[in-house]
């Protein structure tokens, strides 16, 4: 879906209820500046199952009597990420699909046709347009042909909006040249999206676009969130970074309590100020980054004003990603 996340372990606080510990990946709006859960995995250890009696044999019981509770896991990625793909590459002109899960990858649209062309022209571009479909869906790239009387600025529109990562623009004149127009639908500028391919490696030159375009929205939306990803060392520094839009990566103890309380200040914080959007809501904590980069120099006190709890992760304070969320 060329979006990016921050993969970590959920505090104490949001963990699935009776879950030994939640992992997550963390997907950033820039429109909006919140932060999104794209999918969990919840370790639920043996509370389940020993109130359920889900058990098995214990191997290591040479009687084959005793019996082991299970350690049990749980998984989920919903229909939410669908949403999330829409809402980080989604633009004025419509939706933007990332090449690899977009139901039509290449929509292949005839052009340069008039009223005095002759039916042998008609034809050829016909066949043309049916042999590039063939060729590509022979290869696994998922095409259509649109040949709908409307005009071809028409058939442009109406499939942007809907999406589709890649256009194939071809006409008599490219017929003769023996080539082919690309229009890329993450670019947008229309002329700097065209790319010129030619007939006899039509299938190369389509699968190299498609890579470069998924490629293309995965770094623009990755910069995008970096750009929003900052660290917070000082409370005084915090809400004014989440009235920017921005995720904060803050010194925290862990503590369910102080948690809360972060929360209410930041929201209380929020209720006078100017935010993008008309977005006040308190912070709320996302993940610990699993990544050690996202750890850079962490102060040992924790963000909150006055917080004495005691560090929920041994010795060392660890940076918790915090931001408003959905």
């Amino acid at each position: 879906m060329a979006v990016q996340v921050v993969r970590g372990t959920k505090t104490k606080a949001e963990t699935f209820p009776g879950a030994d510990y939640t992992t997550t990946v963390e997907a950033f709006i820039p429109a909006t500046g919140r932060a999104i859960q794209g999918a969990t995995s919840h370790h639920l250890g043996q509370s389940f199952s020993k109130m359920f009696d889900i058990s098995f044999q214990d191997p290591s019981d040479p009687t084959g009597k005793a019996r082991e509770n299970a350690y049990q896991n749980s998984w989920g990625i919903t229909q939410r990420t669908l949403g999330v793909m829409i809402m980080v590459h989604g633009d004025d002109k419509g939706l933007q699909l990332a090449p690899p899960i977009a139901g039509i990858q290449v929509i292949i649209i005839p052009v340069g046709l008039k009223a005095s062309s002759t039916d042998e022209e008609r034809a050829a571009l016909s066949a043309a347009t049916t042999d590039y479909h063939e060729k590509l869906q022979a290869a696994g790239v998922r095409s259509k042909v649109d040949e709908r009387d409307n005009s071809p600025g028409w058939k442009f529109n109406y499939w942007e909006m809907k999406g589709v990562p890649l256009r194939i623009e071809l006409g008599p004149l490219d017929l003769k040249k023996g080539e082919f127009v690309m229009s890329k639908r993450n670019v947008p500028d229309p002329k700097a999206g065209k790319i010129t391919g030619k007939h006899d490696s039509l299938v190369d030159d389509v699968r190299a676009t498609l890579d470069a375009i998924h490629r293309e929205m995965y770094d623009k939306a990755l910069a995008e969130r970096d750009e929003r990803l900052v660290n917070v060392d000082k409370w005084e520094e915090l809400s004014p970074n989440l009235n920017k839009g921005r995720l904060c990566l803050v010194p925290f103890c862990g503590d369910p309590e102080c948690e809360e309380q972060i929360k209410e200040l930041s929201k209380a914080e929020a209720a006078d100020a100017e935010v993008a959007g008309g977005l006040k809501m308190g912070a709320k904590s996302l993940c610990m980054p699993h990544e050690e980069k996202y750890n850079y120099n962490c102060p040992q006190v924790c963000v909150r004003p006055g917080c004495t709890c005691k560090c929920f992760y041994g010795d060392t304070m660890r940076r918790v990603m915090f931001g408003r969320s959905y």
